[in-house]
């Protein structure tokens, strides 16, 4: 049953319904809020990264606020199929100072790319015990992680294809939690963030390269979701500024091997930085939020159900976009 559809609505409210549902969305994104202070998302960071070079930006990116105290990294997940991608993110993670952070592998058969990048930033800053270091199945990392934290508290942040979070929705108990995944992920989870989607309509990377777990995903998810679209990051023009800094940083590096340090679309950067600084904020300044229900079809392309929502909405950017990009740009070179 539809908890937003059992009671009902006051005659006085019918007139004004998107309010109402938009003011109930933030309250759900918003629970666990004490006294107007948001405390720091516990996040776990699921990324393609391999096939694009915004996937680094948003490391750097979420590195950055960690390194502020303004979010907990609790693990990352991969869910692309390059064999270099899982050792790519460690190589990352240990430059960045947190080389413990665990990273999961999709299951095969995985979405697979031919990188620019990720080779090349383990060759050089990995190192052989990056290659070698064994590999943990991301739905049983999932799991893991998710079983140890309190009710309510995660926040997941994708920017890839949604195969991993397809895998947990479809998980068994196991000695991690005697939970179903669907019930694990309804009990554990605040919000997922999603880098997926083009609204009000489009076909886009992240969604329709695993359409039949989008769905599935979409369709099936228990917790509230905000999808942050192509149309957003594709005017956030971030990167160049990595020239400023020296060459032993991977993040440039990668940039460079990808676009010769040029600014690229900072689509995976844009939703990390709303996961953690502006997500489940009602006086948010920055974006609007359109309630309603994404509706995937099997090739993967979305439309948007706008109405009375029950856990999803998209974000509409309010401030212009230089002014994000010049935020954004500088936790990418933080370091």
């Amino acid at each position: 049953m539809n908890p937003c559809r059992s009671f009902s609505i006051p005659a006085f409210l019918k007139s004004c319904r998107p309010m109402f549902w938009l003011a109930a969305f933030l309250l759900l994104c918003g629970s666990g809020c004490v006294s107007g202070t948001r405390p720091a998302p516990q996040v776990i960071f699921d990324t393609d990264i391999s096939s694009d070079v915004d996937d680094v930006g948003a490391v750097a990116v979420l590195h950055a606020l960690a390194d502020r105290n303004e979010v907990g990294i609790l693990a990352m997940a991969v869910s692309s199929g390059d064999p270099w991608s899982v050792p790519c993110l460690h190589a990352l993670n240990a430059w960045f100072g947190r080389e413990d952070i665990p990273v999961g592998k999709a299951r095969e058969p995985a979405v697979t790319h031919e990188s620019l990048y990720t080779m090349k930033i383990v060759e050089e800053f990995g190192g052989q015990s990056t290659v070698e270091r064994p590999s943990e199945d991301a739905v049983d990392l999932y799991r893991r992680i998710l079983a140890s934290q309190p009710d309510g508290s995660v926040t997941i942040v994708t920017v890839g294809y949604l195969t991993n979070l397809a895998d947990l929705l479809h998980s068994s108990a196991d000695s991690y939690s005697n939970m179903e995944g669907h019930a694990l992920v309804r009990q554990k989870v605040k919000r997922l963030v999603c880098m997926g989607g083009e609204f009000p309509s489009g076909r886009e990377w992240n969604l329709y390269q695993d359409a039949v777990s989008t769905k599935a995903v979409v369709d099936g998810w228990p917790t509230p979701i905000v999808f942050c679209g192509f149309e957003i990051g594709k005017d956030i023009m971030t990167g160049a500024d990595l020239r400023k800094g020296g060459k032993d940083n991977p993040v440039r590096r990668s940039y460079e091997l990808y676009n010769a340090v040029q600014n690229r679309q900072s689509w995976d950067q844009v939703t990390v930085l709303y996961a953690v600084r502006m997500a489940g904020d009602p006086d948010d300044p920055t974006f609007a939020m359109q309630p309603g229900k994404i509706m995937v079809s099997d090739d993967g392309t979305n439309s948007w159900q706008a109405g009375e929502p029950a856990l999803q909405a998209y974000l509409k950017l309010r401030i212009p976009a230089g002014e994000l990009a010049s935020d954004i740009e500088q936790l990418m070179t933080a370091r």
